[in-house]
């Protein structure tokens, strides 16, 4: 895995969403888990798309950070 600086996936690829007040907001899966549908977060502010999985916003996260590395 490629380390960029400035650029962590928050909770570990756990589902996001943007609020009615505009806050992002974890949603919290099964047992505080990281399922569920979602955005991934990046420690940089930039959000995915809505995903239905952790591993999902993963390969999301590898493909930005790629992106920045460019």
């Amino acid at each position: 895995m490629t380390r960029v600086a400035g650029h962590t996936l928050r909770n570990e690829g756990a589902p996001h969403v943007v609020s009615e007040t505009g806050q992002t907001v974890r949603v919290w899966g099964s047992y505080g888990g990281v399922s569920g549908y979602g955005r991934g977060l990046c420690s940089c502010g930039a959000m995915s798309d809505l995903l239905d999985s952790a591993h999902q916003r993963k390969a999301w996260h590898r493909a930005h950070k790629a992106e920045v590395q460019r």
